[in-house]
C-alpha cells in the first residue's frame, strides 16, 4: 500500500468516525427537578407576633380590632412584618387552636394583647415597633398548596439560621387564619348563631339579627358604613404529633446545635406540615355555604422555642405569612 493510499484511508476513516459521533443520540441527562422549596427566600427580618384575645360578646373589643388594624397596616411594606392572630373566647368562632393560644397568652380581661411573648395589655403598637427593629436569629418561609378534593392543606417549609444557636429546642408550626366573617346573625341548620359584634364604642354600631354590625367612622382601611368583620382568626394548626409543631432537633443531624447559614427544609431535610380543612366536624366549604360568601385565608408559619424557666408552653422566635 502506498503512502498516498494509506493517507487516503486514514482520511476516509476519520470522516466516518466524525459522522458516527455526530449521529450518536444526545445522552446528556436532563437537569434535576427543583425541590418545592428551592426557590424560597428566607428573610432575615424579625417579625412581630401580635396575639389578641377577643370575642363577639365583648362590648369593648372593637378597641382591640382597631388597634390590630393599626399595627398591621402601618408595618407592611415589601413584606408582612406583623403576624396578627385574633383568638376568640366564649363565642361560636372558637376552635381548639385558639384555646391553646389563649392558655399560652392568658388574660384577665379582653381585649388583651401579647407581642413577642410580652404582655402588652391593650397597647400593641409600640411593642410591635420595638420587636421588628430587633435582629432575627432564624427565619422561615413556606409555600402552601391545596389540590382538588384534598382534606388537608400542604405547607412546605424552609428555615434558615442567621446566628449560631446551641442547646435550644425549636419547633415549626403552620396555622390557617380565616378573615372576612361578617358580624351578624346566621342560620345554622335552623339554629340562630349570633356573630354580631357587641359594642359600647362610638367607632362601631352594634348590629341586630341579620343586620350586621358596622364601622361608624373611617379608621385605617375601614370606612364608615363598612360591615364589621371578624378577621385573623386561627382556624387550625398543622396536624403534628406535638401541638407546637415539628421538632427541628429531629431534622437537624446535629440535634440542638445550629450554625449561621444552616438551612432546613431542603430535599434532604424536608419539613412538610398538613393543616386540616375540617375542624370539629365542619369543613371550610360548609362554613362558606352558611355564611353565603367566600372567606379570606392566610397561612402563617411560626418558629417557637422551648421556655428556659421550665414552665410549660413555648416562646415565639420568628414567623412568616404568605
Amino acid at each position: 500500500m502506498t503512502k498516498e493510499t494509506l493517507m487516503k484511508n486514514i482520511f476516509i476513516s476519520s470522516i466516518l468516525v466524525i459522522g458516527f459521533v455526530a449521529c450518536e443520540p444526545n445522552t446528556t441527562p436532563p437537569p434535576p427537578t427543583p425541590y418545592v422549596t428551592d426557590n424560597l427566600i428566607v428573610s432575615s427580618g424579625q417579625k412581630a407576633f401580635v396575639h389578641q384575645t377577643t370575642a363577639s360578646w365583648c362590648h369593648t373589643c372593637p378597641i382591640g380590632t382597631e388597634r390590630m388594624l393599626e399595627v398591621k397596616e402601618e408595618n407592611t411594606e415589601t413584606e408582612i412584618k406583623v403576624l396578627g392572630f385574633a383568638s376568640h373566647t366564649g363565642d361560636p368562632l372558637v376552635t381548639p387552636v385558639q384555646d391553646e393560644l389563649n392558655i399560652l397568652y392568658p388574660s384577665t380581661g379582653i381585649p388583651h394583647f401579647y407581642v413577642n411573648n410580652a404582655d402588652a395589655s391593650q397597647f400593641p403598637k409600640d411593642p410591635a415597633l420595638t420587636a421588628i427593629s430587633q435582629t432575627a436569629p432564624v427565619g422561615v418561609s413556606h409555600v402552601a398548596s391545596i389540590k382538588d378534593g384534598d382534606s388537608m392543606m400542604t405547607v412546605d417549609i424552609k428555615v434558615k439560621f442567621f446566628e449560631d444557636k446551641k442547646n435550644i429546642s425549636y419547633y415549626v408550626q403552620s396555622y390557617l387564619l380565616v378573615s372576612g366573617i361578617e358580624g351578624k346573625e346566621y342560620n345554622l341548620g335552623g339554629m340562630p348563631v349570633d356573630l354580631n359584634q357587641q359594642s359600647s364604642q362610638s367607632t362601631v354600631t352594634q348590629g341586630s339579627g341579620t343586620s350586621p354590625s358596622k364601622w361608624a367612622v373611617d379608621t385605617f382601611s375601614k370606612k364608615a358604613g363598612d360591615v364589621y368583620t371578624h378577621d385573623n382568626i386561627p382556624y387550625a394548626s398543622g396536624n403534628t404529633p406535638f401541638q407546637w409543631g415539628v421538632t427541628l432537633d429531629t431534622i437537624n443531624p446535629l440535634g440542638k446545635s445550629y450554625f449561621q447559614n444552616d438551612i432546613f427544609g431542603s430535599e434532604y431535610t424536608p419539613i412538610q406540615i398538613k393543616i386540616p380543612l375540617k375542624v370539629q366536624g365542619i369543613d371550610l366549604d360548609a362554613i362558606e355555604v352558611v355564611l353565603g360568601k367566600d372567606l379570606d385565608y392566610d397561612v402563617v408559619t411560626i418558629i417557637w422555642s422551648e421556655r428556659f424557666d421550665g414552665s410549660p408552653g413555648v416562646l415565639f422566635v420568628n414567623g412568616f405569612q404568605g
